[in-house]
């Protein structure tokens, strides 16, 4: 019985050249070299490539010179503008895309793709943080210090909500030595990537400063300079009306301007966070009377979102009451904690 192969050859054949088309997109970068594969993705300035030779690997988009892919590539620019088509050859650290809903190729800079087939944009981007610190000392030293703070984020594509407090309690030989507690809340409205308008509101009591209660109540603007999963910086500014009530001083309420910046970023592929948070509120009717707030640190990630935390705080009241007995409050804090990201 004669078997004829011409078939098998045929789709063996085919086979061989549909897995190699699959991965024959060509990567040129800045130093000369050429790599060959399949391009995933490119996102937060990595670029994915799917090799058969050593699965996929990751290259700082920085360092690419040229793409060309066999299959169509989703583009998204920094300005945010959304193109889909074929590559076609361009000079060095330029792209150009033959797309159907433009009349001519889409030719542009390297530098500004933000993203290549990104994934997914997740609807709500939820971010949990709690830290706690816990001391007990007994024998010659009776002490007991604790600590705790939190924060609850979740950021649409227009807004963002923010949740968060502060405890701390020491008692020293059976006497209470601190008690103080604060809780915030902040309501973002973007108008576009970088501008939104703020709503915010801030409780504080602290037993020694004679602070039984200030409230604030404030709206303002804001300007997110960079929010990415690397790096996040923010500046706002407003009005605000503050209302202090002191259990030995006079009660006293005025409006205020006020601003705040808040930043954090990773270094050392995510080794170490630094973070800062500052708040500040100046009275429109003295401006000697203002207070400011500071929360700046390290944060290590350790495994699987938990985290030690390096912290500074500090806090200056510029007029406090005069049972108060001192302008300013600084704590050295390291601290044990949990982060979710979803």
């Amino acid at each position: 019985m004669k078997i004829n192969l011409t078939p098998l050859f045929i789709m063996v054949t085919v086979g061989f050249l549909m897995a190699g088309n699959s991965l024959a997109d060509e990567l040129r970068l800045k130093n000369g070299d050429k790599l060959t594969g399949q391009v995933v993705r490119m996102e937060e300035e990595k670029l994915v490539l799917k090799t058969t030779y050593a699965r996929e690997i990751t290259i700082a988009w920085k360092a690419v010179a040229s793409v060309i892919a066999d299959d169509p590539l989703k583009v998204v620019l920094k300005d945010e503008t959304a193109l889909e088509g074929n590559t076609a050859p361009i000079e060095d650290g330029k792209m150009k895309l033959n797309t159907s809903k433009l009349e001519s190729p889409a030719s542009f800079n390297l530098a500004d793709v933000k993203a290549i087939n990104p994934g997914p944009v997740k609807p709500v981007k939820i971010t949990v943080r709690v830290n706690a610190s816990v001391t007990n000392q007994r024998g010659n030293t009776d002490k007991d210090n604790y600590y705790f703070d939190g924060e609850f984020v979740a950021r649409t594509e227009k807004n963002r909500y923010t949740l968060g407090g502060e405890l701390a309690y020491e008692k020293a030989d059976g006497e209470t030595t601190s008690e103080n507690w604060l809780a915030y809340g902040n309501y973002d409205h973007f108008l576009d990537e970088k501008w939104y308008l703020y709503a915010n509101t801030l409780l504080e009591h602290d037993q020694f400063k004679d602070l039984n209660l200030r409230t604030t109540l404030g709206a303002g603007a804001g300007y997110q300079i960079f929010e990415t999963p690397l790096l996040n910086l923010s500046v706002s500014a407003g009005l605000a009306m503050v209302d202090e009530n002191f259990d030995v001083a006079e009660d006293n309420d005025y409006p205020a301007g006020s601003w705040s910046i808040n930043y954090d970023q990773y270094f050392f592929e995510k080794f170490v966070q630094v973070f800062h948070a500052q708040t500040g509120y100046v009275s429109l009717e003295d401006a000697n009377d203002w207070f400011l707030k500071t929360r700046t640190g390290l944060r290590f990630p350790i495994y699987k979102g938990f985290t030690a935390t390096l912290q500074y705080n500090f806090d200056w009241d510029n007029q406090p009451s005069e049972d108060a007995e001192t302008e300013e409050d600084t704590k050295f804090l390291f601290l044990l904690g949990y982060q979710f990201k979803n």
